[in-house]
């Protein structure tokens, strides 16, 4: 049966099969889908639809069957979608752009039993050759919608396909329309249109992405009507000769859209412009009249055939001019959301919807939102409406985009919080915009405005603010973070004051009073990349002029502060490279794209050294002998790197190995390192942590490692057994000023691990000190449950400080008699006064065990741990102390040692 045949027998014009049909006997020559390189008409589109779902009736998909379309193809996914209704299937759009862990999550969600790709549709001339053998079915299809989950977690709604017939006639006027939408096929917003194209009889109309040749692409396809987000339309703005499009109708949705970026669209680009107000779950709700002046903000009068009113937490209607959540009825109305009948029940009640929107309608009828129910939050017992807020923001001339947030507080309930961007310079508009908000909305103004380069939005283009309310918590730790790497020299040229405004958020500095020349410019680059994995490039950090661009732009999430390597990379992915170890490299590994960053930001050679010193204090042993088989190979410096940068990499990359291997083991230990905070580095190994120690490293002040670099003393620990946490104490302070990021003194420090919740999955841990680090690590021991205590060349302060010392000397009985099973042991160098002193004074004091080291060829000292690695036998003190727990005295070791 051939798809004229099927219309002109029956008539299906409540389904959107139906309406295929009629369309191809009725208009058979009109086009439906028209794009810069192909044109199909309904007769055509019907048979190519007819003939897919006669394929994919062949392979099992029938009425009942579930499938899902992975297909950024849009005239591929749009047939496909045709043809599974056809079938009687309902079908779930599995966005290709996502992670595959969330199209995996959503694959089972939905229940598709297959996932149809671009490869299940065979070239449209084969398709065409093919005799439909499958007769038209009169039987409704469901398609799952994926709602856009910006407040929370992403629901699936159920409609029938008549569903969208119901509604089609609210989004497109009449086949006379050419319709163009920016978005991906594979976003909900996007696919529902083009079903609505089809069921109205118009044009598809396929214009391709964002760019300067939209315009013309625009034209040439004879687009009238072009629907976008309030996000797209922004960017549209910046296309060159975008006014050369006057002619069409503009449709807004998606977001709130503010009176000043109306006001944009209509001057630059056209007049027709349209506001709208929707749900996924039912459909258009309401548009603006491009005529009616007195319109404001509002998204216009219902559409016919809307029910809309504004109801009190009793579901009561208010009067007009009152806010509340609005409620809908009309035909279309979705049939529930899959797998959950209790969300279900209670948003879509006797006939009503209930949007979870919040807003009002005025005396004329016209309908204002304020925002979402979810995003309503309490301030001082006001309901702050962050929508409402945001689009006075927006109102102001040097504001690009802005969004409200609630901030925690312990006696205020919730703090207003405003990300903004913004024009031009921050340091001159933020001043004149908050008294700008602060006239218009009085005690609800935001408290706190963050500069950023971009919001970030999921994509759909609406904001995501699950993401966005991470920001200003970032934001805090970052503005600290910056002033703490900040050289102390560098510091000094600008007054405390303005550094402690610039952490408070209350002031910015100007990046030329540190007067930075070029080699503090790149340190601070290069701590920024190496210790926060934040790539800034030289270019762009020097268009910065106050220290909060840099801020702004890292906090972007455009940035692409970490993705800077990736055209490198895939270059070198195309082919294997033959290494000196006769393995193959293959994929670029991070390590080799995060070296090439650093090397390249290093021009200088005291640079390059310190960078790799920082380097040796994060990478692990894999690591390390990954970036070894690259430089061998000859794929890891750069063609032309000049020779004394080049042999600076090879020394080191030889010494590296030459530690490496006096771990007499024959392969790297298989360690992942993950930064906690900016001063905790955790090197986790294969297994599951209830079978593993946690073996906690206090370093020396001022130090990021135990006395050798963290590589190395990974290679001494087993990865299968114990997993390390290394905590740096960057600032050269004394540990009695605390860590920095983790606590200011020995307290705040204790509750800082406590409250790490996943080293409680731990079956053991053990803690291991080194000089004035060792303290510390007798103490958390005994806060912690800890097994194993070990003070290595641990040692009181200096006379003076008698008051600490005796502190230091109570924590430590304190812990133990917390912990009676906690072994403490004090490892000393014999030769060491003070060292000597330490354990010989706190051993008896905390039951604890001495453990004196000498070697007979030469002396011992402060550095023992170095000196153990040097003589071959550091694997072997670890494993007799911290690691295992041999039956014989700890003391018996030293003889060997």
């Amino acid at each position: 049966m051939t798809a004229e045949s099927a219309a002109s027998s029956a008539s299906f014009s409540s389904t959107l099969i139906g309406r295929l049909f009629e369309h191809a006997a009725e208009r058979a020559d009109h086009p439906a889908i028209a794009t810069t390189d192909v044109s199909i008409t309904y007769a055509r589109l019907a048979r190519l639809v007819v003939a897919q779902a006669s394929l994919l009736q062949q392979t099992g998909v029938v009425r009942g069957s579930t499938v899902g379309i992975r297909c950024d193809d849009e005239i591929s996914h749009l047939l496909l979608c045709l043809a599974a209704i056809y079938c009687g299937a309902t079908s779930c759009t599995i966005p290709s752009h996502e992670s595959d862990t969330q199209q995996n999550a959503l694959i089972e969600r939905c229940g598709a039993t297959r996932v149809l790709e671009r490869r299940d549709v065979p070239d449209f001339g084969q398709l065409d050759e093919l005799l439909p053998k499958a007769p038209a079915s009169e039987s409704q299809a469901s398609i799952l919608f994926s709602t856009s989950g910006t407040t929370g977690a992403p629901k699936l709604v159920i409609h029938g396909d008549g569903d969208l017939v119901a509604q089609a006639h609210r989004h497109i006027g009449d086949e006379q329309e050419r319709f163009a939408c920016l978005a991906s096929i594979e976003h909900n917003f996007a696919k529902r249109h083009r079903l609505y194209c089809v069921a109205m009889g118009a044009t598809n109309v396929f214009p391709g992405t964002l760019g300067n040749s939209l315009v013309e692409r625009c034209l040439s396809l004879q687009v009238n009507v072009l629907h976008v987000s309030a996000f797209q339309a922004q960017e549209l703005l910046a296309l060159d000769g975008i006014g050369r499009l006057c002619g069409l109708r503009l449709k807004l949705g998606g977001s709130h859209v503010g009176s000043s970026l109306r006001q944009q669209l209509r001057a630059k680009i056209t007049a027709q412009l349209q506001a709208g107000y929707g749900t996924t779950e039912t459909g258009a709700i309401a548009f603006t009249d491009p005529a009616d002046d007195d319109a404001g903000i509002s998204v216009g009068l219902a559409l016919p055939g809307i029910e809309i009113c504004a109801v009190d937490s009793d579901r009561k209607p208010l009067p007009a001019d009152e806010r509340g959540e609005l409620a809908v009825r009309c035909g279309g109305m979705f049939r529930g959301y899959l797998d959950n009948p209790e969300l279900t029940a209670t948003r879509l009640d006797n006939g009503w919807f209930y949007t979870g929107d919040i807003g009002f309608l005025d005396s004329k009828g016209r309908i204002h939102i304020s925002g979402r129910s979810d995003d309503m939050f309490v301030f001082n017992s006001m309901n702050i409406y962050p929508q409402d807020i945001e689009s006075v923001i927006r109102e102001h001339p040097g504001v690009r985009e802005a969004v409200v947030l609630p901030r925690e507080s312990s006696v205020h309930g919730n703090i207003p919080v405003a990300l903004v961007v913004l024009g031009g310079s921050a340091k001159k508009q933020l001043p004149a915009l908050k008294k700008f908000v602060k006239k218009r909305v009085g005690v609800r103004a935001p408290r706190q405005y963050i500069v950023v380069d971009t919001i970030p939005t999921n994509a759909s283009g609406k904001i995501a603010r699950r993401e966005a309310v991470t920001i200003p918590g970032r934001n805090d730790q970052l503005r600290a973070d910056l002033i703490r790497i900040i050289d102390p020299k560098v510091k000094q040229r600008v007054k405390p004051a303005l550094l402690r405004g610039f952490v408070q958020g209350k002031a910015d500095v100007a990046l030329r009073r540190f007067e930075m020349d070029s080699l503090e410019r790149l340190e601070l680059l290069l701590t920024l990349e190496t210790g926060y994995n934040i790539v800034v490039p030289p270019a762009i950090f020097n268009s910065f002029r106050y220290l909060g661009d840099l801020v702004a732009h890292i906090l972007s999430p455009e940035s692409g502060c970490e993705n800077e390597d990736n055209q490198q990379a895939e270059a070198l992915t195309e082919q294997a490279v033959a290494t000196d170890f006769g393995a193959p490299v293959g994929k670029v590994p991070g390590v080799v794209c995060l070296f090439r960053r650093v090397f390249r930001v290093s021009p200088a050679i005291v640079q390059l050294n310190k960078a790799l010193m920082t380097l040796e204090n994060r990478l692990t042993p894999r690591e390390v002998m990954q970036l070894t088989e690259w430089h061998a190979s000859g794929h890891l410096l750069p063609e032309g790197a000049e020779e004394r940068r080049r042999a600076i990499v090879s020394r080191w990359l030889r010494g590296m190995r030459s530690l490496l291997e006096k771990s007499n083991k024959t392969a790297p230990e298989p360690f992942v390192s993950r930064r906690v905070v900016p001063t905790a580095r955790l090197f986790t190994g294969p297994g599951s942590p209830e079978d593993k120690t946690l073996m906690i490293c206090f370093p020396p002040s001022g130090g990021r490692n135990l006395m050798m670099s963290n590589t190395v003393f990974l290679q001494h620990v087993d990865a299968s057994r114990v997993d390390v946490l290394m905590l740096s104490e960057t600032l050269n302070r004394k540990y009695r000023n605390g860590i920095p990021f983790i606590g200011r003194n020995l307290k705040e420090i204790v509750l800082w691990l406590a409250g790490q919740h996943w080293i409680k999955d731990y079956r053991d841990i053990v803690t291991i000190g080194c000089s004035a680090g060792a303290p510390l690590a007798l103490t958390v021991a005994g806060q912690l449950n800890a097994s194993v205590g070990l003070s290595v060349c641990g040692r009181f302060y200096r006379k003076r400080h008698l008051l600490a010392n005796l502190s230091r000397a109570v924590s430590i009985y304190r812990a133990r008699r917390n912990m009676r099973s906690l072994r403490m042991i004090y490892a000393y160098g014999v030769d060491d006064a003070r060292d000597r002193m330490f354990a010989e004074l706190m051993a008896p004091f905390s039951s604890g065990e001495k453990l004196p080291v000498a070697f007979s060829d030469r002396s011992v000292g402060h550095e023992i741990l170095g000196q153990l690695l040097d003589r071959g036998e550091l694997r072997e003190f670890l494993e007799r102390t911290v690691l295992e727990f041999p039956s014989e005295s700890v003391a018996t070791m030293a003889p060997r040692i």
